[in-house]
This record gives C-alpha cells, structure tokens and sequence, in this order.
C-alpha cells in the first residue's frame, strides 16, 4: 500500500498519469527569469529614490519589493509554485537591489565610501525582499 494525497491506495491506482505531473518548461522558466531581470532593474531605479530614508523604510522597501517581484515571477511562470521559481525571484530581488550600484559605480567610482554607510540598511532590505519573494511562491 501507498500513501497518496486522498489516502492510502495499492501501488497500481496510486501511480499519476504524465499529465498529472506538473514541471516548469523552459520557455516559462525563460520568462520569469526575463521578467525577473526587467522588473528587477525597474524596481532598482526605484530603490535609488527610497533608499536614503533609514533602517524602518528599508524594511518596508524590502517588503514590497519581496510581494511584487514574488507576484511577478509567479505571474510569468504560469502560477507554477515551486523551488525553482522561488529561487528565481530571489535572483530578481538581489539584482533589484544589485543594478542602481551596478549602474551608477560604473559612472562613479569615487563615492563608494560614502555608501558603505547604508550597508546594513540595504542588506536588511535585501534579506527581507529575498524572505518574502520566496515564501510567495512556494
């Protein structure tokens, strides 16, 4: 005997057909790494406006920046909730953070002591974005 969702069945009626066994395909998995990448750069530029207001605005940026790029990966997946879609949407939510330093290093290099303040502010803000996109899509 095996335990099935509904209950314990015999080997034979416990099988699942190909069809009934879900897997994400490339060309979805594409597209919410796409999609993750853009709206990731979006939310970025917006993290840039946000970020100087302290440790308590961080958090709430990382809150939302955790549901939306969750809600945008899940969206482009097909709704497909899974592992691998939760790590996508991590990689989404540490490039959203990751593409206004990229972007604005690469024209000034000079002022990265000045960052170094913020640190904490945006790690915290990374761990909470990161927590919170992959609890939306399991």
């Amino acid at each position: 005997m095996v335990q099935a969702p509904v209950g314990i069945k015999c080997p034979e009626c416990a099988r699942q057909p190909r069809s009934a066994i879900v897997r994400l395909k490339p060309n979805r998995a594409a597209r919410a790494i796409g999609a993750a990448i853009g709206v990731g750069a979006l939310m970025g530029l917006g993290i840039v406006l946000l970020q100087g207001f302290g440790l308590f605005f961080a958090l709430i940026i990382g809150y939302l920046i955790g549901i939306g790029m969750g809600e945008v990966v899940l969206t482009a997946s097909g709704r497909y909730r899974a592992p691998v879609t939760g790590w996508i949407a991590v990689g989404g939510c540490i490039w959203a953070y990751a593409f206004p330093y990229l972007l604005y290093y690469g024209v000034n290099l000079g002022d990265v002591a000045n960052s170094l303040g913020r640190a904490p502010f945006v790690l915290f803000g990374i761990g909470i974005a990161c927590y919170v996109a992959y609890q939306r899509t399991q």
